[in-house]
Formats: structure tokens, sequence, C-alpha cells
């Protein structure tokens, strides 16, 4: 049995990371593989949270190639009209963004994309999307500004082509929303909350401590109203985007819904999903935790002591008087919150977050000159202001974890 939400997502979301913080680490971690594969390249902020270019570091991540100077410009001069949001203008959209268009392509549906040459078809749907925008923003402004800044792209599908999907977006090719030819704004608006809840899922995901490594084997949920099955990082996405769906349905009024809307249905569905999720949560980690109990109204049980590399219970011996340095396949990139994220030069390559201590310590260190354990703890102790014996330990577990996770190495 689900409890009553006792908080509004944008609360809960940012309680985990602000919207900004989000975005600026989920930017630092794109940088960071693209300083792995094209080294020397820096990426703006727009191209940063381009689709198509998040598509592309994803697959060279994934092992599936590397990463093409050419796709990035020709990823970059996409043309896009900005109505409160970008939508996709450009005439020779359908072969640069091929890649969502593909995956989320029902069976026998080949979707096409309006564009500035569909003319005036276009510009109808464009003034729709732009009061689509303009609802949320006005109906639950909170709600839209926490989802709004993780979607970058929307791409409006001809309805003769669409083969019925409604709205739709893919973590391959995460930051772009596509939606079926509009009719009504609130369609619009209704879609941007879906779809924004599952790109602001994705970036929650992998930037902060969100499922075990043992979600992948865990059992699969079967929904009621459909009878699908899905994995449980699917099952969380899907819980998520209903009860965001669920929170702005209480603030519609009396807008009319469009023929297909999951408003009526979303809370119905959030509690049957959240239901599940809360009675396999055991490869939940923290920050998922505190989301689902968040939203669901459950109260919390013990604290999930599980976190990341600072956890104490990865950590090796630490001699005080040995020297370490970073292992020279790592690569390292620092967010602006301080938080940094590493990656091993591996086939495919290994990703790491670091908790704070850690962030700071493997900061102290290179790659070349091996610094004292004795050096990093005068620093320490100045630097988290506290007691000598207390620096100490804390240096001890952040060492331990890296050099367990082989991220430092120790030498005498």
């Amino acid at each position: 049995m689900v409890g009553s939400p006792v908080a509004s997502a944008h609360v809960l979301h940012a309680a985990i990371a602000p919207a900004a913080v989000l975005v600026d680490e989920r930017r630092t971690l794109y940088r960071l593989a693209v300083d792995l594969f094209a080294p020397g390249t820096e990426l703006s902020d727009n191209l940063a949270d381009h689709p198509i270019v998040r598509y592309e570091i994803g697959r060279a991540l994934a092992g599936q190639g590397g990463l093409e100077q050419a796709r990035l410009a020709e990823a970059a001069a996409l043309s896009v009209r900005d109505v409160g949001i970008d939508v996709i203008s450009d005439p020779a959209a359908a072969s640069l963004i091929e890649a969502p268009l593909r995956i989320v392509a029902p069976a026998g549906a080949s979707p096409q994309p309006l564009t500035e040459a569909d003319g005036e078809r276009f510009e109808a749907a464009l003034a729709i999307v732009a009061e689509g925008v303009r609802l949320f923003r006005e109906i639950a402004p909170d709600m839209a500004e926490d989802l709004l800044v993780h979607v970058s792209m929307l791409a409006v599908l001809k309805r003769e082509t669409s083969g019925g999907v409604v709205s739709a977006s893919s973590r391959y090719v995460p930051g772009i929303v596509l939606i079926d030819e509009p009719s009504l704004p609130l369609e619009v608006t209704e879609a941007l909350v879906h779809e924004g809840a599952h790109e602001k899922f994705f970036d929650l995901a992998i930037t902060q401590n969100f499922l075990d490594s043992r979600a992948e084997d865990a059992d699969y949920f079967e929904n009621s109203w459909s009878h699908a099955r899905w994995p449980l990082e699917q099952t969380f996405a899907a819980w998520h985007a209903y009860s965001c769906l669920a929170q702005f349905n209480m603030s519609i009024g009396t807008e009319q819904l469009g023929p297909d809307s999951l408003l009526p249905k979303a809370r119905e569905r959030a509690n049957e999903i959240g239901g599940w999720l809360l009675e396999h949560e055991d490869v939940l980690l923290a920050d998922s935790r505190q989301l689902l109990h968040g939203l669901t109204g459950e109260p919390t049980g013990e604290a999930d002591e599980r976190s990341d590399v600072d956890c104490v219970t990865l950590c090796t011996e630490i001699r005080e008087n040995g020297h370490f340095r970073v292992v020279s396949d790592v690569r390292i990139r620092r967010a602006r919150t301080g938080r940094a994220v590493v990656v091993r030069a591996t086939r495919p390559p290994e990703i790491f977050w670091l908790g704070s201590d850690a962030s700071w310590t493997v900061g102290q260190l290179d790659d070349r000159n091996p610094t004292s354990f004795e050096f990093v703890l005068s620093r320490a102790a100045k630097e988290w202001q506290v007691p000598s014996e207390l620096a100490a330990r804390r240096l001890r577990t952040s060492l331990g974890s890296l050099v367990s996770s082989s991220l430092v190495e120790s030498t005498p």
C-alpha cells in the first residue's frame, strides 16, 4: 500500500541535486569522455547538451567506435527554432536525428519530423508547441523549471508517419523529445512533463547514487494495464514519470485533455509501480530510495550505508608513511561542485563518480610524482577544518577506497 506523497517532485529532486548542479555534473561527465576520445577538444555547453553529441559519446563509451569530429560538427549545424524550447526546424533533420527516430519507431513505422520545408503546417505545429511550453510554465512553474532544463531539443513528428507515437524519448539519445503532431497545447505540456521526467531520471542515474549493480539481475515488473514486463531501471523510470504526471494533473484545472492523455490514469499507475519498487528497494541506492520514499509517502527504513567509493568496506589498509599517485590510465574531471568523475581507459572505459572526500584527495595527487600521506594529511586538516586525527581517518578511508578501485596506487 502506497501512502500519500509528502513532497513535490521538484523539491525532492533538488534535495538530491539542484537542477543546475545536475546539469553541470552531467556536462562534466561528457567532457571527460571527450578528453578520453578526442584530447584537446573542448565542448561548449550547447554541444555538451546536444542529444546527437551525447549519443555519439555514449556509443564511444559503450565501446562501439571512436568519436568522429565530423559527426559532432554535423550535429552542431542542426538548425532549430526557439519557442521557449528548441524545436528542430532543419529540412535535413531526418538524417541528422536518425538514431532517435529509429529507436522509438513502432514496428513498420518510419517517423519523419516536421520541418520548415513543410511550410504553414510546420508553423501551425510550432505555434501549438510554443503555447504548450507557455502553459507548462504558467500551470506548474516550479515543475517546468525543474524538468525543462533537461530537455535540450524537441522534434514534431508528421502525424501520418508517427505510427501512433504520442511522445517518446530514449536514454540512448538523451535530451531529445519526440512528439506526435499536436492538436492541443496541453498535449505538448503533458509530453514535456512525461518525457522531461524521463530525462531528469537519466541525468540523476548517471551522476548520483541510484542503482546497485545487482539491479540488472532483479525481477522484472509486469504492469496490469498492458502486461508489459520491464527491468528494474525501466520500471523506476516509468514510476518516476507517472508520479510527475500525477502531481501535474492536480494543477491543470479545466484545461482540455488530449484523447491519448495519461493524466487521469497517472496516480493509479504510479501507486501500482511504486508499491512494487518498495518491495524491491534492496537494489536501490541512497538517492533513489530517498526519491522513492518521498514520492510514495512511505517512511524510510534504516539508512542505506552504501554510497560511493568513500565507503569504508571498500578500503584497503593505508600506511601513513606511504606515497600515492594516480594510476597512469586514469583521467579525472572535476565539476564546479567539487565532485570528481574519473574514467579508466579500458575497453569499454570504466567510469566512477567520487564522493566529496575522495574527490578532494585525488585532486592532491598526480600520475608522475608520488605524494606522501603526511603531505596530503597536512592539507586535509586545513581543507576540512578538522583535528589531525579525524582528518587522518577520513584520508585513510578515501585513499583506501581509491586504491581498492584501482584509481590510485601505493608506492614505497
